[in-house]
């Protein structure tokens, strides 16, 4: 497939049903990119294999009709089911952490433990630099093996991780899923992606990644190996503390989704306001570390760092959260396709670009719409008035969003719990200097 650039898989057992085309579910047709002209501090041009996601890699892929999805046309879109996928999907209600028993707590716990050492049944992840992904003999694909929820961190990695240009010689000003419009977009479709697998399958808390500078001195990738212990070290600075829903508030009632230059120096932008780049009022007064940033760094460890952020579990109920106030500013909002900029967004943040390293191709566009057009709403009401981030309830993937300063305590319990029973202790992680608020 590497070699050919087509990745068209026949669907079920006959090898002539290529891409569901015998079932009218799709063909095998040109990837369409977005080329548009991109902003901001990445000036190369074919240099890194993201650029016209996923060209670099597969020129040709399934085109899937209606509301037919996957890499063979075999899944539904998100929202639908059904053996024709004309069914609308019940919604899947992320839950609030206090309506849950114990028991449905301890189920969600053991889906994301079972999810870390069941081997992912769709997807591989690449090891090396697209220049040397064949390998020396150019026939021998340098990928591996990885488990459902290591494959979701590798994910949030590669579209974070720096530009390759030689031994010891990155380019940091790059990021495809943070920086820019894409934020909401990008980490809604990978909660999306984790909660479909673990419906699926399962996944646990222990995940890895090496060093950054590792990889830019090597001109590699992260292979998934694992470290060791994840590490965590909230409120350890003078002076940390979460966001309030004030804070939550005053960004909802930002109107503008994004405004130029589009990037994190936009200002009166629910988006940077979201992200933590704007103070919550939208008033930009740099350095600013506000709302989902603002969690990264209280986390103070594995969490602060942008590739390595997702390795914690708390990322997923993090991004939840984010969601869930993403969400209900589109439903106070509802804003038309125009409030996303076509061009002259951050590389990987206009409207139309493949977001980064999903496959197949999935648009920005395709993403922003109100939750329940995807199929699952919050069972949250975010109240009018001001209340302690830490006291709010809210849900995670499958589960629950619970108050940070809570999840930290119940971790840590259910972690010592496993000990007990002899599970496997967290993941460790290497880390590079650069953190969420930090400059390209």
């Amino acid at each position: 497939m590497l070699q050919s650039k087509q990745c068209c898989p026949a669907l079920g057992s006959d090898p002539s049903n290529i891409c569901g085309s015998l079932q009218g579910r799709g063909a095998c047709q040109e990837v369409q990119v977005d080329t548009r002209p991109w902003s901001g501090p990445y000036t190369l041009r074919n240099v890194d294999d993201r650029e016209r996601w996923p060209l670099k890699f597969f020129n040709r892929s399934c085109q899937c009709t209606g509301n037919f999805a996957g890499y063979d046309c075999g899944d539904c879109k998100f929202g639908w089911t059904g053996p024709s996928c004309e069914a609308k999907k019940p919604l899947v209600v992320r839950k609030n952490i206090h309506a849950l028993t114990e028991e449905e707590r301890e189920q969600f716990l053991d889906a994301l433990d079972r999810a870390k050492t069941s081997l992912h049944p769709d997807y591989v992840i690449a090891t090396q630099h697209w220049l040397s992904l064949l390998g020396p003999s150019g026939n021998d694909p340098q990928v591996a093996n990885c488990s459902i929820y290591n494959y979701y961190v590798w994910l949030h990695y590669y579209s974070v991780r720096d530009t390759l240009l030689g031994p010891g010689r990155p380019f940091t000003a790059i990021d495809f899923s943070h920086q820019g419009p894409a934020f909401v977009t990008w980490h809604r479709y990978h909660l999306l992606q984790l909660e479909r697998d673990l419906q699926v399958n399962s996944s646990t808390f222990l995940l890895v990644s090496e060093s950054l500078d590792d990889y830019n001195r090597l001109v590699t990738l992260c292979n998934g190996s694992n470290e060791g212990l994840l590490q965590r070290n909230p409120f350890d600075r003078p002076g940390d503390q979460l966001p309030t829903m004030e804070d939550v508030h005053n960004c909802l009632s930002l109107q503008d989704f994004d405004k130029p230059p589009f990037f994190r120096n936009s200002s009166f932008s629910f988006r940077n306001a979201l992200e933590g780049f704007d103070k919550p009022d939208g008033t930009l007064d740099m350095p600013v570390v506000s709302l989902h940033n603002l969690v990264h760094s209280v986390l103070n460890g594995t969490g602060a760092f942008p590739h390595s952020a997702a390795n914690d579990p708390i990322f997923v109920i993090l991004h939840s959260f984010t969601d869930a106030i993403f969400d209900e500013w589109m439903r106070r909002f509802r804003p038309s396709d125009s409030a996303w900029p076509q061009e002259l967004a951050p590389i990987g943040h206009n409207r139309l670009f493949n977001m980064v390293p999903f496959f197949p191709p999935v648009t920005n566009e395709e993403l922003f719409v109100p939750a329940e057009q995807l199929g699952y709403s919050y069972a949250i009401d975010l109240p009018e008035e001001a209340r302690a981030w830490a006291l709010m309830v809210g849900s995670t993937i499958g589960g629950a969003l619970i108050a940070l300063v809570v999840l930290v305590l119940l971790l840590v319990l259910f972690q010592h719990r496993r000990h007990r029973k002899g599970f496997e202790p967290l993941m460790n992680a290497k880390f590079s200097v650069k953190k969420y608020t930090d400059e390209p």
